[in-house]
């Protein structure tokens, strides 16, 4: 039986319909005397309704519809111009009928023909077609016999225009995914990509193991042009940390909650910069307490504590910093007691919550222990501490994923000389920044080797793979983080953090208690070093009895000292102190209390004690027993001098 659609076999009888039809609406229109140009309008309205309801069809399908109605059209339209019944007329409506019912077959053929031989999509652009087959083409040239019969479904280019997606359909008892990813490396060399332009092959979730979506960046990534976010909302540790972002445009981020982190890089690769960053998001996490480990003098820590040792914040943003072997150890030793004491402690806690995984909260968080060039603890060649150091970390990565103290390791290189094997195969969580060897990236990642990946191919500062719980590896380039920003968010993490549960800071014992003291000496005296060679001492300081003698007038009043020379009202309008002529001390700090600080630069202390000489001031200072200057800032400018602590604390020796 015919159809109107002239789809099927029968060549004849399609014609016959199509014929009578057009030939029936024709004498209609001509009977009412309709214009010529109404058989062009229905040839149009009929092309329209074509590519409305055949959009996702076969492009031929749609061209054959377009084909059948522009001749229809053009003969109603000449027929009601003149007289169609000659035998002309009869005669090109019988032909043009004919040939528009002998579309059907050919195009039943045409959809049995194999897939190689046809487009899979619809109505394509002839730009975005012929992508799609120069793709096709190169794999099925690089890849050859078992790639035939691969189709390109779609290629999408990526909304920040610095690649693309290139959709594939792998053949039926042909090639697989992995060696389609074999011939990454070949098919980057096809399509001449710029150096540091490597193909990542996708295997999409969800998806049959055939359907694989290659991941092509057109342009290299540059080094560090994108910034941290800079929350300004609290996140949670639960959610993951983003790093950074994907050639894509995606969003980067690995799992910190059970996961402990290997970070492997060169120097200059921007390892500390993603620390930084770690730190940044981490510390926003209204779960989670960060913790410093730097044996390099503290370098990482320093921007972020700075805002706490000048006295802008009440609570430093990172709970705990070590910036040298000896406080390492004593962090370290107290995060095993915390994660031992935890397992009996929080039992009801996780009967609660009915899981077997203890439950983080802003009550009980998570503490992540953040380490920069770990080479100088986790050496294998190391001695001593350094070897106690590294097997503590060993036994916090072993026992205390559960109980919420995880690891974050910074490093050189991942091979054995530095990071000891069982720590490599319990990381959940890897990355691997620029290094010098390829069998560096494989020692953190074992399918570096297969899937090539190379040192060369990292070619911008901060970019990197990483790898979660064993996935294959991804590209992904890391956000910069800037001093301004760094102090931004220590003020606002210094604000929010959440604070060691009760259970946990007992259990870390007298060495949690005193951090924040040997903190400000380790980062503040020890960090510094005076501007100029101290004078030779003075003579010994007289006795310094001043403990009952209330600063700010709110006890009782010292005894009567020898009175010495007053010096003139200093430009600040405070009448300048009587000093001690032989204590220096304590008319510094009856300087700081006239001045209602805890503070005092030493261009200060000098105009009010030694008539302006600053290094009389020093010489004195030095014989007294205080600490040499360090960086603080007064109303927000930089400068240099002594904090109230130093006096106090060079007034609590006892002199010889």
């Amino acid at each position: 039986m015919a159809t109107w659609s002239l789809a099927t076999d029968n060549v004849l009888g399609n014609a016959t319909t199509a014929a009578i039809g057009l030939a029936a609406t024709a004498a209609g229109a001509d009977a009412l005397g309709l214009h010529p140009l109404v058989g062009v309008g229905v040839g149009a309205v009929g092309a329209l309704s074509s590519i409305v309801t055949g959009g996702m069809a076969p492009p031929e399908r749609v061209t054959a519809a377009l084909a059948r109605w522009a001749g229809a059209g053009g003969w109603m339209a000449w027929a009601l111009a003149g007289d169609p019944w000659t035998v002309l007329g009869i005669g090109s409506l019988v032909s043009g009928s004919v040939l528009g019912a002998s579309l059907g077959p050919w195009l039943k053929r045409r959809a049995k023909a194999p897939a190689k031989e046809r487009s899979s999509g619809g109505i394509v652009l002839g730009s975005v077609a012929k992508e799609n087959a120069e793709w096709q083409t190169r794999i099925v040239e690089r890849g050859g016999q078992p790639f035939r019969g691969t189709v390109v479904e779609a290629v999408t280019k990526w909304d920040n225009r610095m690649g693309e997606d290139v959709r594939v359909c792998l053949p039926k008892a042909g090639a697989t995914v992995d060696q389609l990813r074999h011939l990454a490396p070949g098919l980057a060399a096809d399509a001449n990509l710029p150096h540091g332009c490597s193909i990542e092959v996708i295997e999409p979730a969800g998806e049959g193991q055939r359907t694989v979506i290659m991941r092509v960046p057109t342009r290299v990534l540059t080094a560090l042009d994108e910034g941290h976010p800079l929350w300004e909302e609290q996140r949670s540790i639960l959610d993951g940390v983003p790093i950074g972002a994907h050639p894509n445009g995606d969003t980067t981020e690995g799992p910190m909650r059970e996961e402990s982190w290997l970070i492997v890089g060169k120097k200059g690769a921007g390892k500390t910069t993603l620390l930084w960053g770690i730190t940044a998001t981490v510390g926003m996490c209204r779960d989670a307490l960060v913790w410093h480990i730097d044996l390099n003098g503290g370098g990482m820590t320093q921007p972020w504590v700075d805002v706490w040792l000048d006295g802008r914040v009440q609570r430093c943003p990172v709970d705990w910093a070590a910036p040298n072997l000896d406080e390492a150890i004593r962090m370290v030793k107290a995060a095993v007691r915390i994660a031992k004491h935890r397992k009996i402690a929080y039992r009801k806690r996780k009967k609660e919550h009915n899981t077997n995984l203890l439950p983080v909260g802003a009550d009980l968080p998570e503490i992540v222990i953040i380490l920069d060039e770990g080479a100088e603890a986790m050496a294998a060649a190391g001695k001593g501490q350094v070897v106690e150091l590294a097997e503590t970390l060993e036994q916090i990565q072993r026992i205390a994923r559960n109980e919420a103290v995880n690891l974050v390791l910074s490093v050189l290189r991942g091979t054995g000389d530095l990071v000891p094997a069982a720590m490599s195969t319990q990381t959940g969580v890897g990355i691997c920044m620029k290094v010098r060897q390829q069998k560096e990236i494989a020692a953190v990642f074992e399918s570096a080797w297969e899937l090539k990946l190379r040192p060369e191919h990292l070619t911008a500062k901060g970019a990197g793979w990483i790898g979660v719980d064993g996935d294959l590896p991804t590209r992904y380039q890391g956000w910069n983080i800037l001093p301004d920003d760094m102090e931004q968010m220590a003020l606002r993490i210094a604000a929010v953090r959440p604070d060691l549960d009760e259970a946990s800071a007992q259990a870390a014992g007298e060495d949690y208690a005193t951090r924040y003291e040997r903190m400000r000496q380790l980062f503040t005296e020890d960090a510094e070093i005076v501007e100029d060679e101290p004078a030779p001492a003075a003579a010994t300081t007289s006795s310094r009895a001043t403990a009952d003698w209330d600063l700010f007038g709110t006890g009782p009043s010292p005894a009567p000292a020898p009175a010495g020379p007053a010096l003139g009202v200093g430009d600040d309008g405070i009448e300048d102190a009587v000093i001690v002529e032989d204590d220096i001390l304590v008319g510094a700090l009856r300087v700081m209390a006239d001045l209602g600080a805890d503070r005092a630069t030493r261009d200060q202390l000098a105009a009010r004690l030694t008539g302006g000489d600053e290094a009389l001031l020093r010489s004195r200072m030095t014989a007294a027993g205080v600490c040499p200057v360090h960086s603080l800032k007064v109303d927000g400018r930089d400068a240099r001098g002594w904090y109230r602590r130093d006096i106090e604390a060079a007034m609590s020796v006892t002199p010889a």
